[in-house]
């Protein structure tokens, strides 16, 4: 059965007392912070590893994404927490690689909303957003419709330094069909 903790201070959860269907915000529950799809297709396990990633992921949660939720609607992300093993895959990246990815810590999530656009999203997010690390309008090609791609937003938890607030986007290159990493939010190159 599956218990309310949705007014448990982030430094109170420890994964040891938590059930996957326990619900962490309004809208959110413990599951949806480790679940991938790449990772259940390729048999890649990644369970939240230790607490201090649990708590990252859970004030994630709460400061962005169920702020989205409450302005969208009904939305899962696409991915939270990656392990190290799910990384290198994503990233194409050898064994024994380590990334530096703020998904590692618990502290980024991709999402896409369906019917939004991309762009939007990401502008949504640094103009309401009371904080945030990064603001990345990823992979998006209008060509592809205004939905294509996603918005990685990361937030650094209390006592992991100040946040930032950059913002880039990923933007396919039509001449080389290269992605290409842009300052500030935008869905095409100029």
């Amino acid at each position: 059965m599956a218990t309310d903790r949705r007014d448990t201070p982030p430094e109170a959860l420890c994964l040891a007392d938590l059930e996957p269907q326990d619900l962490i915000a309004p809208n959110f529950r413990v599951y949806e912070l480790c679940r991938s799809e790449i990772a259940d297709r390729l048999g890649i396990d990644n369970p939240l590893p230790d607490d201090a990633t649990l708590r990252a992921a859970v004030y994630l949660t709460r400061e962005v994404m169920q702020r989205l939720r409450g302005k969208f609607g009904r939305f899962s992300p696409n991915s939270v927490y990656r392990s190290q093993a799910l990384e290198q895959v994503i990233r194409r990246r050898p064994e024994g690689w380590i990334s530096t990815s703020p998904h590692t810590a618990g502290w980024a999530c991709d999402l896409d909303i369906p019917g939004k656009s991309t762009l939007y999203l990401a502008q949504w997010a640094v103009e309401h957003l009371p904080e945030f690390d990064q603001v990345i309008c990823e992979c998006c090609d209008p060509r592809r419709g205004p939905n294509s791609g996603w918005v990685h937003i990361a937030l650094r938890p209390p006592g992991l330094g100040v946040n930032r607030r950059e913002t880039e986007s990923l933007i396919l290159d039509p001449g080389t069909r290269r992605w290409v990493r842009v300052p500030g939010l935008q869905d095409r190159l100029p």
